[in-house]
């Protein structure tokens, strides 16, 4: 026999947990033979004393719970008048076995259980109704596992940034406040790359970091839009020694993606002095960043609305613009993870990218301006190409310095430094 007085899961409260540990019973009210033993489950026929005081406290949880809505005072008085009328409440029609014993029949317990427990379960409401009803409770809601993320990819020639910008990578999250409209934006977030410019003033590299940014769909469209606002919003990265390529006050008026090549729309950017390998560094810095988005492999430059040919006279930007080969425009040598300003366990790995003739890199941690750890590197393969080699250190807790560099082949000197502040907690 199904036991109900109201909406929700039998013998549990509110959250859906077991009344006075009793058990639970799925939402379609059945008594489930594996989920409870046969000793377990109500029985009609063979009553036992005790099963009075479960059903009892199962049908009390469920008064606590009901909030009647505010129309359903007028609709009981209204049941009730109608049930004096007709000899008794027209509530729910009463099963037969449920109906005054007769002669030859017996009359069950437990259906005076029930409607004993349903008659004061109504007065309830009506009391309920009286005095007004509870304010409404607000559950939050249960927080899922967190999306892992990827190791960020490694930077090259054929650096498509497949990781970052798949969609498994997107995350939904709950904004921290409600908007006025009452209604939840979809809003993600998305781990994108960005490019930015590091190195000699007169010799200028791309070095690239992943970013946590605001997407709303996740379309290419979107992941653009999102990664070029980044990219020009400060002029440098999260690491101080990256710096944009273009010029303060840059903003981002559109952006549109057709067959893989997306079109995006500057303003505030007519002036900049910049020579000709800062110009060539910043496009290339854009066309990066873009392209580091799936399904996105070309860029065309409008400034202002318009179509423009050269970039502050200095750079052709006509058609369609493509990745510069990775050996021309990437550092030679950088730490891809962590990141400039991380923190990290006792025990990391250092993922290194760089591309040099003899695939030798150097990694020194320092603290306080003492070195505490030095190795040679060996990337997976020598340039023209470029390597990579995640490698694991073990420091104690504290602030560390990585620095990652290559050493002349002529003269032994220290080159292509890229260092990181990290934190080892």
């Amino acid at each position: 026999m199904n036991i109900r007085a109201g909406g929700g899961t039998d013998g549990a409260d509110g959250a859906g947990r077991p009344v006075d540990g009793f058990r639970t019973v799925p939402a379609d009210n059945r008594w489930p033979d594996n989920g409870l033993a046969a000793g377990d489950r109500p029985a009609v026929d063979g009553w036992r004393p005790a099963d009075e005081e479960v059903l009892r406290r199962i049908l009390a949880a469920h008064a606590e719970r009901i909030e009647p809505a505010p129309t359903a005072l007028p609709e009981i008085q209204r049941r009730i008048r109608a049930g004096r009328r007709g000899g008794r409440a027209g509530w729910w029609p009463v099963p037969d076995r449920l109906r005054a014993p007769v002669a030859g029949r017996r009359w069950s317990p437990l259906a005076a259980g029930v409607l004993t427990v349903a008659a004061v379960t109504v007065a309830a409401l009506a009391v309920g109704l009286a005095v007004g009803l509870p304010p409404e409770r607000t559950v939050a809601p249960v927080a899922g596992p967190a999306t892992p993320q990827p190791p960020p990819s490694p930077p090259g020639a054929a650096d498509p940034a497949p990781a970052p910008s798949d969609p498994a990578t997107v995350e939904p999250v709950t904004p921290s406040a409600p908007p006025s409209s009452g209604t939840t934006p979809d809003r993600r977030r998305a781990d994108l790359a960005v490019y930015y410019l590091g190195g000699p003033a007169d010799r200028p590299r791309l070095y690239r970091e992943f970013h946590r940014l605001w997407v709303r769909d996740g379309s290419a469209r979107d992941r653009v839009t999102a990664a070029v606002r980044n990219m020009l919003d400060g002029p440098s990265g999260i690491d101080p020694d990256y710096r944009t390529g273009w010029p303060v006050g840059t903003d981002l008026r559109a952006v549109t993606v057709r067959s893989g090549v997306a079109t995006v729309d500057l303003a505030g950017v007519s002036r900049h002095p910049t020579d000709g390998v800062g110009a060539r560094l910043a496009v290339q810095q854009l066309v990066w960043t873009v392209t580091a988005v799936r399904g996105v492999t070309g860029v065309r430059l409008r400034l202002d609305g318009a179509a423009v040919d050269r970039l502050w006279n200095r750079v052709d930007v006509s058609g369609v613009l493509r990745r510069a080969p990775a050996v021309d425009v990437l550092a030679p040598v950088w730490v891809v993870s962590p990141q400039h300003g991380d923190t990290v366990a006792g025990s990391f790995e250092v993922h290194l990218a760089g591309i040099l003739p003899e695939a030798t890199a150097q990694l020194r941690v320092s603290q306080d301006g003492r070195t505490v750890h030095e190795q040679v590197v060996t990337l997976s393969v020598a340039g023209p190409a470029q390597g990579e080699k995640r490698v694991r250190i073990s420091l104690p807790p504290g602030r560390y310095t990585l620095t990652a560099y290559a050493t002349s082949l002529a003269d032994g000197s220290e080159q292509h430094h890229d260092d990181h502040l990290v934190t080892v907690r």
